[in-house]
């Protein structure tokens, strides 16, 4: 499993001791983390690609974008709230990653409403059972089992309708209705 962690650039003179908190925590539960606090999200991108993109604030998109497409897991530390951070999330959840969003100071969750966003107030006390219980939760919820079916060539029309209708692919719906069934979505 790889995660990718980020936080506001604009907040490390107020916050930095709790990025490095969030960070190591991470790391107790992945050994592979990929971040900005520890400049390996700029691994992402080959020499031959930075040197196209010249600009260092292209370069340090291009290496969050990428690293938010190789991770399996985003988590945000958003105490010192920028919308550069926002657009992030937005990217990771627009790729299908469960995202993470902390805040010392409110719970995001509360406010954002879509399946794959978690957001937690955290502290020194409760950080690591947040971070265990969401790696734990997304580790067994990786897509790694195959179930085939047959239709009838109404329900499979019935399904592309509705799944088109909500924006989804057919397996991506079917998914949501088992979700919604179980009670895990409204």
């Amino acid at each position: 499993m790889k995660i990718f962690f980020t936080a506001s650039l604009y907040g490390k003179q107020q916050y930095q001791k709790y990025y490095d908190l969030v960070l190591k925590t991470l790391q107790k539960y992945c050994n592979d983390v990929i971040s900005t606090e520890t400049k390996s999200y700029l691994k992402t991108l080959t020499d031959k690609q930075k040197f196209r993109l010249k600009d260092l604030r292209k370069i340090h998109y291009e290496s969050v974008r990428k690293s938010i497409l190789l991770s399996d897991l985003v988590v945000i530390e958003i105490s010192h709230q920028d919308f550069q951070l926002g657009h992030e999330a937005t990217l990771a959840l627009n790729n299908k990653k469960p995202v993470l969003c902390l805040s010392l100071i409110e719970d995001m969750s509360q406010k954002i409403n879509h399946k794959l966003f978690f957001g937690a107030r955290y502290d020194e006390n409760n950080l690591d059972h947040i971070v265990q219980t969401f790696v734990a939760k997304h580790s067994k919820a990786a897509l790694n089992q195959r179930f085939n079916m047959f239709l009838t060539k109404s329900q499979l029309g019935h399904l592309n309708v509705e799944s088109a209708s909500n924006d989804m692919t057919v397996s991506e719906y079917m998914r949501y209705l088992i979700d919604k069934d179980r009670g895990f979505v409204s």
